[in-house]
Formats: structure tokens, sequence, C-alpha cells
């Protein structure tokens, strides 16, 4: 190892490393990081400006960035605030305890299971001290189990007990979330398959299932809404139909509520959370949708390959799926290619070794459930490392967010020169996720807590205002030139239905869908930037062709009071919880980072005085949702704040470090070797390239150069090394604005 390497890897070590107690310190109110250190040590000033993408690792990058004073000083404090969340912020709701599971017929090989079951069978020698007690949960991230919770039961209670119905979340809605003149303000440096990329991740992770019919809350209308302007309106509750929770203990928690997916990052979206759905999503379809009644041949799923789209149940006129709620054509797009790479996983990866390393006992129905099981596991943690080092840093453009994201997948190992036994003999317990990272063996820690999603990670997931009012819509054949603006309300719910033409139409091919999805921009997760559209709009729910729960809704107004009602914690009761420095006036939103002064420009000015007027000048009233889009208190190149970042930060890394298939199960023995490979090389870029070889000059060009016996030669070279950016041409001129 060099003397720089060897430089490097002290500053990481010295600055990351703290106590680590090794038990859950609940009731430690003392700050971890003091106001003062929070607000001036927050490394680097300026954003990464398109020099790393998360594509590879980079030692000269990652040591430009580290022996920098302020990175060295971020990095100190922002060890010690994860840190404290892992030991202090998550908290168990109760587990439901059940005796009807065999989970030696569950598990029969090792698998993603149809509910998220019996995970840690047999695992109860892979846990520390601390967690063996857990091994034995069966029902452990599993459908419908409670969300957890990243808030104690005193500040959840506490905001359970606030009224819910004030401020008005439609005044709220109107005034602070809606867009100037119906305009979306863009986040230039990403593209809208960011966005659908996002929401196709939260369907994997979280949902409360459908609403009340019979239960509902009373909510003063506002009388500037364009629709809700009456006296009251009823909006039904997300609490089942029965009570039943009310029976179990939640730990002292007044509020919880269950997941009806899986809480494991398992391509639910694609795949499902129950055997019905898998079947369905594993059967074999006519071209008009219609099952043919058998299972689609060596575990592959369904998809129309040649046209590159999802089939469509022609009764319900939805799509064939894992989830198929709240559906979009951007949506599709991102499931259409995992159902097409789930395939392409079997074809290249894995029949190859049939006979050989699986698949043993030759083929037929064991088989190809092996297959499917085998490909089920790549492809749900290619997304997940997807999400980890391409699209997270995407969003998140700061140096040290590279390197730590980067970090939790592959570990700094990467970087310093593998599993090499210097490493390990100076690898003590509380920095060793920092050197191995998150996945692989012997990463596996529950922290004490069954691992579950929380009603925290939900609220801080609200960003909507990411969707755009339009698409620019554009064809490969004419790259530089914007067609046609297409409205995102007219591409939505069952409209979806037939808007992916077949390959080869003069327009809406799933080739030119996809192109336009990656040139064109979403919007920035800001105040005043809310889809207008969705302030007044008649969403359905996917129960059948009668339509029967559709309603009309300002969803503004609804994420507003879905925290309050579940109890999530106002925006400085939020902070307080996280051991963030809450604000004492809302003039502190407005403090430009770079100055420390309150910006003085007329929409700030404005902005401070509706809050005032909105929340009645009070600033604990103050909701999650809005002091998060307004708080300037964001780290150079995010394009969100650091409130809801706080929680990724710990809830990022826990889905990783206590799902046993990204820790003890991630071997060759599980994944086989090539998956893997396959898993650790592939990037978002090449998926999409593969499945369609036309955009393959939208993220290459090609240089010419001297070769052997001086013939000219052409290479291909990588320049759109993140496929969340911006694609060519566009990206070109995103850079060159980026880094004048």
């Amino acid at each position: 190892m060099s003397k720089f390497k060897l430089f490097v890897l002290g500053v990481i070590l010295a600055s990351c490393s703290s106590s680590n107690n090794g038990s859950r310190n609940v009731a430690n109110k003392k700050p971890v990081v003091s106001k003062s250190k929070y607000y001036s040590h927050r490394g680097q000033k300026e954003p990464a400006k398109f020099n790393y993408d998360g594509y590879h690792a980079q030692i000269k990058l990652f040591g430009k960035a580290i022996i920098k004073p302020d990175n060295i000083k971020f990095l100190g404090t922002a060890g010690k605030l994860r840190q404290h969340l892992f030991e202090n912020n998550l908290h168990d709701t109760g587990t439901d305890k059940v005796n009807n599971v065999d989970c030696n017929k569950v598990m029969y090989i090792k698998r993603r299971t149809p509910e998220g079951r019996c995970y840690f069978h047999g695992l109860l020698k892979k846990l520390s001290k601390r967690d063996k007690k857990l091994a034995y949960d069966v029902m452990m991230g599993s459908k419908g189990q409670r969300f957890g919770r990243n808030t104690s039961t005193t500040d959840a209670n506490e905001a359970s007990a606030t009224d819910i119905t004030t401020p008005n979340p439609f005044e709220i809605s109107q005034r602070l979330l809606t867009r100037k003149d119906g305009k979306t303000q863009e986040a230039a440096v990403i593209n809208v398959l960011a966005a659908a990329w996002l929401q196709a991740m939260n369907h994997d992770w979280f949902t409360h299932g459908k609403n009340s019919k019979s239960k509902h809350h009373s909510v003063r209308g506002y009388s500037k809404h364009p629709e809700f302007n009456g006296e009251e309106v009823k909006i039904p509750m997300t609490r089942p139909e029965t009570d039943v929770e009310d029976d179990l203990d939640s730990r002292g928690y007044k509020y919880t509520s269950r997941n009806q997916v899986t809480h494991w990052w398992d391509a639910s979206q694609i795949y499902g959370s129950d055997p019905e759905t898998i079947k369905k999503v594993r059967t074999k379809y006519n071209s008009d949708g219609t099952s043919t009644g058998k299972l689609m041949p060596n575990g592959k799923i369904a998809v129309d390959e040649k046209n590159k789209r999802l089939y469509y149940d022609p009764k319900t006129q939805l799509p064939i799926t894992g989830f198929n709620d709240n559906w979009w054509v951007g949506l599709e797009i991102i499931h259409s290619l995992f159902h097409l790479e789930h395939n392409k996983i079997i074809d290249k990866v894995l029949m190859p070794q049939v006979g050989k390393t699986i698949c043993k006992a030759g083929k037929g129905i064991a088989c190809d459930n092996e297959l499917f099981e085998k490909a089920r596991l790549i492809n749900s943690a290619l997304i997940a490392k997807i999400h980890t080092v391409e699209w997270t840093p995407a969003l998140l453009d700061h140096p040290m967010l590279h390197i730590g994201m980067r970090g939790n997948w592959y570990g700094l190992r990467e970087v310093f020169g593998g599993d090499s036994a210097f490493l390990r003999s100076i690898i003590t317990p509380d920095i060793k996720h920092i050197i191995s990272g998150l996945v692989g063996p012997k990463t596996l820690d529950l922290y004490s807590a069954p691992f579950t999603l929380t009603e925290e990670f939900v609220a801080v997931y609200r960003m909507h205002p990411l969707i755009p009012e339009n698409i620019n819509y554009r064809s490969v054949k004419s790259p530089n030139a914007v067609s046609k603006s297409i409205p995102v309300k007219d591409v939505i719910f069952r409209n979806a239905n037939g808007l992916i033409k077949s390959k080869g139409a003069s327009e809406g091919s799933s080739l030119d869908w996809m192109y336009s999805f990656g040139t064109s921009h979403p919007g920035g997760l800001m105040l005043h930037n809310y889809p207008t559209f969705m302030q007044n709009f008649v969403a359905e729910r996917n129960t059948g062709d009668a339509h029967e729960d559709s309603t009309r809704m300002d969803m503004g107004a609804i994420d507003i009071f879905r925290d309050r009602e579940r109890g999530v914690p106002r925006y400085n009761n939020f902070r307080r919880s996280l051991n963030l420095p809450p604000i004492e006036k809302f003039e502190d939103l407005f403090v430009d980072m770079k100055t420390g002064k309150v910006r003085e420009d007329d929409q700030a000015k404005k902005d401070i005085q509706t809050l005032k007027e909105v929340y009645n000048g009070d600033v604990e009233q103050l909701d999650l949702l809005i002091g998060s889009l307004a708080e300037n208190d964001r780290y150079a190149g995010y394009a969100f704040g650091n409130t809801p970042f706080w929680i990724f930060a710990i809830m990022a890394s826990r889905r990783l470090m206590a799902d046993p298939f990204f820790s003890d199960y991630y071997i060759p023995e599980v994944y086989t070797a090539k998956g893997i490979e396959y898993v650790q090389k592939r990037t978002m870029s090449d998926v999409i390239v593969s499945h369609f070889p036309e955009l393959t000059d939208k993220f290459y060009d090609y240089k010419s150069y001297k070769g052997q016996g001086n013939k000219k030669r052409v290479k291909k070279v990588l320049r759109v090394k993140n496929a969340f950016r911006p694609w060519k041409p566009v990206y070109g001129k995103v850079y060159n604005l980026i880094n004048k």
C-alpha cells in the first residue's frame, strides 16, 4: 500500500472513529454534535461539478476530497451523527408472533420469499450477541408488518396528540406548493428517469394500502382553492378497517400502521409481495394480454420482449407486474426495463450454469423455480446497487457523498487495496462498515431492533415536486428536436395503457419514450414546485374496471395531512429527534449557507411572510414537508435538504446491513459467482444500452487512435457515466453549464 493511501486511510479512520458501546442509548438527549459544529463542518462548499458519477473508484478524487480540512471535519461530524442515529433512532413497534410458519419449507432454497418471511432462518450464529434474540423473528420485514419508527414514543405520541387539521392543509398546498403559472422549476442536472425510478423504488418499499371506506377526518376547505372551497372536506383515514393491531403490543406508540408490501429491498414492485401476484407475473400471455394458463419457461417473467413493454390485463386495463397502483408511463418504462433484465439474467448468466452449478438434477419445474429465484436475487441486488451508487450521487452531488455511497456498497477497501492483511489488522468494530462496506459476508447488523421501514422514511420520500408538468418528447432519429410537449396528466393511471406503441411505430415506441425520459428534466425539490395537476385531480385506485375507489383530491394537502395523521413530528421536533438543531424563527430556513446571512431576495422575503401568516407566526407548527422543501440547510450539490437526508443516512444504510441477502447470503453459493460479478460490474447505462442498443451513441463517444502497426482504430468511450444525468445531446449543454 502506498504512503499516500496510508495517509488518506489514516485520516478516514481518525475522522470516523466513534465509541460503540454495543447497546442502544435511547434516553441520551445530549447533543452528539453542537450547533456550531453542525453548521460549520459542512465539507466542500461546491458540488462535484460532474467529475464523478459513482461509476468508478477514483483514488485521486478521494484523496483530493479527503485532504481538504473542511471535508475532514465534515467526515467526523457526519460519522458521529450517523452512528448516533443507529444507536438512538431505530425503534420497534412490535412484530407479529406466529407459530404456524414452517421456515424449513418456506426457505427450501435461499431465496426472496413471497411475503418476505423467514429471512433469518438458520442465521443465529451470524448475528452479534446483542441481535441473537431476533434470529427467530419469522415475520420480521414481511408484508403486513408494522412500519417501525425513527422517533421515540414520546415524540411520535406528542405529534399524534396535536390537532392534525391545523394549520389548514389546503391553504398550505395552494399558497406554498403551487407552481407559478403552472411552470416547472427544473432540476437541470438530472433527467425524468430519476423521478420515475424513485417512484418505482417507493412501490418496492412501502404502501399503506387502500384508505378506509367508513372512517374519515373532517377538514375545512380553503376559500381560494379551485375545488375544495366549501365548509368541510372528508379525508378518508388510512387506518385499517379493523383495529386488530390495538390488541397487539405496539411498544407504546399510539398510532401504528402496516406495510402492504414487504419491507425488504427485494424488487417486489416487479415480482409482487404474495404468491398469487408472483404467479401472475411468471405466467405466459398472448399478445392481447390474455393468459395462456402456463408459466413462462426457464423461470422467466412476462414482458413483450419484441416491443419492450408490459402486457396489460384486458379486464382491468392494468399492467401485469408486481405493483401497479398510482400508475403512469414513467413507471412502465422502469418496470419494463427490469422485466427485460430478469429474462436477460436468465439467458446470459444462469442458463450457461444449468447442470453445473445450478439445476444439478436437470431441467423441469424445480429447475424453472430455481432459475426464477436466482434471477430475482440478482435483479433485485442490481437495482439496489444502482440506487446506491448511481441514483443517489446523481441527486446528492457532493464529493463526500459520492465516497460514502460507493463505500456503502463496495467498501473503501476497493480503493485502499482490497482485503489485505494490513487492513484487517487495523479495523475495529466501530468503523468496520467504513472499510468493509455494508454489503457482503459479516456485515449483518440489526442494532437490536427488528428490521422494518419506518413512518419517518415514508414521510421524507414525499418528493412529488420531482414530477414535471410536461415531458419533452424526442425521437431517437431526430435527437436535437423536441417534437412536442406531453402533459404528464395525460399519461397517468389507465391512460397509460396503449401509450407505448409497437416497435417501429412512427411515434410512441418504447425506444423513443425511454429517450424522451432520459433527455427531459424533472422538477426541483423546493417550495412552489408541486405538480399543478396533482393539486386537483381524480386519483384512481386499481380496484378493477369499475373505479369505485376513485376520488378527487389535492395531493399536496394530502401529503401534509398524512404525516400529521401518522404521528410524524413536525419540522422542528423532527429535527430535534434526530439530534439536529431546530430553527428559532422562519428566517432561519432561508440562511445562505455560504454567507451565514438570511437571503434578501424578493422570493425569500415573500416566502417568509407567507409562512408566518399560514403558521400563525409559530415555527413549532411548521410541517415537515414544507420545512424540508424550504430549508437552505443543504450540503453543496444536494437536491434536497438535510432534514430528510439524515433519515436517508440511517435507513439507506440499514436496509443493506440488516438484510441477509446483502450480507451473509451475498455469496456465490446463493447468487452464483457469475451472478455476483454481474451485479458488481453492471451499471444503469449498461442495462439501458443492452436492451436499447439504438441508444448507444447517447451514452458513448467514438474516438480514433493509432493502434499496433500504426493502424487506425476506433474505441468506444463512455461519456454519460450516470444514466440519471441528462443524455446526449442534452448532457453536453448541462455539463458545460455546470463546469463553466
